[in-house]
């Protein structure tokens, strides 16, 4: 792991004011907002960020880049909804990554959480939101996801370049919106976020000061790509779902069992190359659709791209004029030794201070339920042996007598399972996945 210092250098480098000429934003070029806050000009930022609703279903927001990574030149992209007629100050802001590695935040954007949708090449608001009552707020992450880009040659390859990387970032964004300094602070996401959101989050933790403090309330991980080796059960959920049967899922097992006894050796390369297989070999029985084991197929992000290719939207997003895709395949290389990692202990550190609700889609095959379960009882936490004895309940609908979720919690920790919901829980049960975040932050904000 890098050092400690390194983030705290990060974030000195990019906050510090410098002796330089005022910059001057040219029309054509990608909105890069840090050269003005090292020159005292983020009034200037925040103005030159705003984005144009009239594309945007009305929806004020606003748009741009932070160089996060001097060196490297890293420039992540974010797209921000402040919630309206409210004091901003008092409500939470959510921040929202995708996983992948390398998919865009966008589509949690347009497809998850909102506020606004795409309908026909055109944006509609969405009529269930996370934004109805949060300030919502998407970064490209890592650099070369999405809009984010970089003018060097260096990506990222773990998570504790993610994790400072973000620290910059959010230090700069509340520079320049310093209304939302004290604001309630969750960072959520889904799939790989659910190593993305450790990282943030311990970096965070280890790199509070008081003249810059950062109001980091809580953490919600949905469907989340935590910790790999206490996920490898595929085997015994696939054959009690009837994906396979005793035969095939004994084969499975095998595999699964070499890779955890190569973890527990600490033969990490041998354990990196063996756990892939027990997920390959699973899929060579049941080619089923891994976001949603009852459907054939996933509707794929087309329509994200057609819009977000347009001229006249990536002018209005102040973004690098690039071809837009929903997936970076280079990220998911670049970051495949760090495939089968765990951030466990981070999330055990974080569990000691903030709110963490892991939530799970009940027909999700990737990190299905069954599966989250092994990595949630092996927590190690003050917390863990109430969280383990504590009842699970049922999660009524507000508009019928059935339920949408089962829900166990005890202090810091919440795990939820939605009914009927997969991978993109959101997506797939958007008022379930409403009425669990409301649950989480209402509780820990």
């Amino acid at each position: 792991m890098f050092s400690e210092v390194y983030a705290i250098l990060a974030l000195f480098c990019a906050t510090a004011l410098s002796a330089v000429v005022l910059p001057v934003h040219q029309e054509d070029a990608p909105l890069i907002l840090t050269p003005f806050i090292k020159n005292g000009e983020t009034e200037n930022a925040k103005a030159m960020s705003a984005v144009d609703p009239s594309l945007f279903a009305g929806v004020n927001s606003h748009a741009g880049y932070f160089t996060v990574d001097d060196t490297r030149k890293w420039n992540l992209f974010f797209w921000y909804f402040p919630a309206q007629e409210v004091d901003l100050e008092s409500t939470p802001l959510i921040i929202w990554l995708q996983g992948g590695p390398g998919w865009s935040s966008l589509i949690g954007l347009f497809n998850e959480i909102g506020p606004i949708k795409i309908v026909n090449n055109t944006v509609e608001k969405m009529p269930i939101t996370w934004g109805s009552d949060y300030s919502l707020l998407f970064i490209e992450n890592p650099v070369g996801t999405g809009f984010s880009f970089t003018e060097g040659e260096k990506y990222a390859t773990n998570e504790d370049e993610i994790g400072a990387s973000l620290l910059s970032f959010i230090q700069q964004f509340l520079s320049v919106f310093p209304e939302l300094r004290k604001a309630p602070l969750f960072i959520a996401g889904e799939s790989y976020a659910g190593k993305y959101i450790p990282a943030f989050g311990h970096y965070i933790h280890i790199n509070q000061n008081e003249s810059m403090p950062i109001n980091l309330k809580g953490l919600a991980i949905g469907n989340g790509w935590i910790d790999p080796p206490t996920l490898l059960h595929t085997s015994e959920w696939a054959e009690q779902v009837g994906l396979l049967d005793p035969e095939q899922a004994k084969e499975v097992h095998e595999i699964e069992e070499q890779a955890r006894r190569y973890w527990d050796e600490g033969n990490f390369n041998a354990y990196r190359q063996t756990a892939p297989n027990a997920f390959k070999k699973f899929k060579s029985y049941a080619p089923v659709n891994s976001n949603n084991f009852l459907l054939d197929h996933t509707e794929n992000d087309k329509a994200l791209e057609i819009f977000l290719n347009r001229a006249d939207v990536q002018n209005a997003l102040h973004v690098k004029k690039m071809e837009f895709k929903h997936n970076s395949n280079l990220v998911y290389f670049l970051l495949e030794l760090d495939h089968y990692d765990t951030v466990k202990p981070w999330l055990e550190e974080l569990l000691e201070h903030y709110g963490v609700m892991c939530y799970n889609g009940q027909l999700d095959v990737i990190v299905a339920y069954a599966l989250s379960v092994h990595t949630y009882r092996s927590l190690n936490w003050s917390g863990a042996q109430a969280y383990r004895a504590a009842e699970r309940t049922r999660l009524p609908h507000a508009d019928d007598n059935t339920f949408s979720s089962f829900v166990k919690a005890s202090g810091n920790f919440m795990d939820v399972m939605v009914r009927g919901a997969g991978h993109m829980v959101p997506a797939d049960k958007p008022r379930a996945a409403k009425q669990i975040i409301d649950l989480f932050i209402s509780k820990f904000k």
